[in-house]
């Protein structure tokens, strides 16, 4: 761990009846638990993503059990983001084939997965990336066949662009974040994430053994509304808290938790975390966050450089990981509680002890080969 000061914000909210305020179609999207995995299990070279016990690394960090959800590959790309993407692209065309282009923003996963969903149908993709992204997330993108466009700006400023470009271009938008005007494709998006927690439901025997906390990265909130949403309608997880974590420069459901309101970052948004750097929540996904989240928890960039490389060299006999910056945020998340003195309030509210389970998910591998290079390996 770096020697200079690290810090860490948080906020701890009181759990009571879990009612978010969605109207009876979006429910209904978000409420159909069975239909991703459905189609999924169709595509060519689909297999769950693997589920590991980190024995060994929960011993050092002293707690009771430490499993991983590992999503390093989904159908040859390293992210989870390929489960939502490609699901909602399947409803849309079900609803009308005649779709030729999908248009979308990302800071590279998302715009990654429509990409090679759009290849699969054999359709075309328009990518806004913003103007920090890395070249190896563009070119990725780019070899799955979309055209990219780097545009000014942060990824809201993307969002922006490609919302205005597919309407003057008869393009569809395909966005994993939500507004007013704008929820029922990113529902889509946000349903197709339960195949990954289905399969959960699978190899932990339907949650046989009590899951005590789990750890969930938010960047604009499409796939941890998910995981919220399923965890707080299973009869086994009714106990079980849920920390969000985020970037300390890019802190926008911590911003809103405070403000008790939708609200925008006011930090910086500089962080090595680019699939986290989302500047505003998306409107769904804080409408189901802010009411089953037990503690959101904004940290220091050098927590996640550790989570990679603990993951990377893993203790003992324990698997090793490959986890990107934004995967590995879970784990940095575990790791800022119990090595940052100012968090010793939240390590005791949520009763972590050597006895507590926790569920951690990586949800990309390495998309920065020349980052991960430079302060991994």
């Amino acid at each position: 761990m770096s020697a200079r000061s690290l810090f860490s914000e948080f906020l701890v909210q009181t759990i009571g009846s879990y009612k978010p305020i969605i109207d009876s179609k979006i429910r209904n999207t978000i409420d159909d638990f069975n239909s991703s995995i459905s189609f999924h299990k169709e595509l060519p070279g689909y297999s769950p993503a693997p589920l590991y016990n980190l024995k060994h690394l929960a011993q050092e960090v002293g707690v009771g059990k430490i499993l991983v959800k590992n999503e390093a590959e989904r159908f040859g790309v390293p992210a989870i983001k390929m489960l939502g993407a490609s699901y909602a692209m399947h409803k849309i065309l079900e609803k009308n084939s005649d779709v030729n282009i999908f248009c979308t923003a990302t800071d590279g996963n998302h715009g990654r997965a429509v990409a090679w969903a759009a290849k699969h149908f054999r359709k075309k993709a328009l990518v806004f990336v913003p103007e920090y992204t890395a070249i190896t997330r563009i070119e990725n993108i780019k070899a799955e066949g979309a055209r990219v466009i780097v545009a000014d700006g942060d990824y809201d400023s993307a969002v922006e662009k490609a919302h205005e470009y597919a309407g003057r271009n008869n393009c569809m938008l395909i966005q994993d974040t939500a507004w007013n005007e704008y929820i029922e494709i990113p529902a889509l998006v946000t349903s197709g994430y339960y195949t990954q927690l289905k399969e959960l439901e699978e190899q932990t025997n339907s949650f046989e053994k009590q899951i005590d906390l789990i750890f969930v990265q938010a960047g604009v909130g499409s796939w941890p509304s998910a995981v919220v949403h399923f965890v707080r309608n299973h009869p086994r997880l009714e106990k079980t808290d849920i920390v969000c974590i985020e970037p300390l420069q890019s802190d926008c459901f911590l911003e809103s938790a405070k403000n008790k309101k939708l609200s925008a970052t006011k930090k910086s948004q500089h962080t090595i975390m680019a699939g986290l750097n989302c500047g505003t929540p998306s409107v769904l996904a804080w409408e189901i966050m802010k009411s089953g989240i037990n503690a959101f928890l904004a940290i220091d960039d050098e927590f996640a450089i550790e989570a990679m490389k603990k993951y990377y060299y893993p203790v003992e006999e324990d698997k090793s990981i490959e986890a990107g910056e934004s995967g590995a945020a879970g784990l940095a998340g575990l790791l800022a509680l119990i090595n940052d003195r100012n968090l010793h309030d939240l390590q005791e509210t949520l009763q972590i002890k050597h006895s507590t389970s926790i569920l951690l998910f990586n949800t990309e591998s390495i998309t920065d080969p020349d980052f991960f290079s430079k302060h991994v390996i």
